[in-house]
C-alpha cells in the first residue's frame, strides 16, 4: 500500500475529504476518501463518510458496500448499521433494511448511545414494513415514532393511510 498518493498522506486526503463533505461536495469528498482507503483500507470513519457520500448521491448499492466494510471492521458501529438499513430501503430490500435497523437498535440500547431520539428509526422501520405490505407492523412503528414526537407529520400521514377506516 502506498504511504502517499499525489504527494498527500492519508491525513491530508482525509482533511480535504472532510472539507468537501462539509460543503456537501460529495463527489469531491468521494475522490478524497477513496485515496485515503487506498492508503489505509481499514479506516472505519472514512468508509462511513464514503457510504454517506454515496447515499447522498443516490448510489445506494455503493453505500451498502461501504457500510458493510465498516461493520466488518467494527460490528458495534450502530450508525453504519442504520445507514446500511436506509440504503437497503432505498434499494427496496425491505427485509435487509429491517435487519439492519434491528441491529442498530440493539447496539443503541446495549451501549446506551446513539440517536438523541429514535423517532426516525421507528418511522423508517414502519416504512420498511409498509414496503413489505405488513401494515399492522408498520402501524406499530409509526405509533412508536409518534410517542416520541406527536407532531411528526409523515408518521401521522402514513398512519392515517394504513389504519382501518371506522
Amino acid at each position: 500500500m502506498p504511504k502517499e498518493i499525489e504527494g498527500k498522506s492519508a491525513e491530508e486526503w482525509y482533511g480535504d475529504g472532510n472539507a468537501s463533505f462539509s460543503m456537501k461536495d460529495y463527489q469531491k469528498a468521494i475522490e478524497c476518501y477513496e485515496n485515503v482507503v487506498k492508503i489505509d483500507p481499514k479506516e472505519k470513519m472514512v468508509l462511513y463518510n464514503l457510504g454517506y457520500c454515496y447515499f447522498s448521491l443516490n448510489n445506494y448499492q455503493k453505500a451498502v458496500d461501504c457500510y458493510n466494510k465498516v461493520v466488518k471492521i467494527d460490528s458495534k458501529f450502530s450508525f453504519a448499521w442504520y445507514g446500511m438499513g436506509l440504503a437497503h430501503y432505498k434499494l427496496n430490500n425491505y427485509q435487509n433494511a429491517i435487519k439492519c435497523y434491528e441491529k442498530a437498535i440493539k447496539i443503541f440500547n446495549k451501549n446506551h448511545i446513539g440517536f438523541a431520539d429514535f423517532t426516525h428509526v421507528w418511522y423508517n422501520m414502519g416504512e420498511a414494513y409498509k414496503g413489505l405490505n405488513k401494515n399492522q407492523k408498520a402501524i406499530e412503528f409509526y405509533e412508536k415514532a409518534l410517542e416520541i414526537d406527536p407532531n411528526f407529520e409523515k408518521a401521522k400521514d402514513n398512519l392515517k393511510l394504513l389504519e382501518p377506516k371506522k
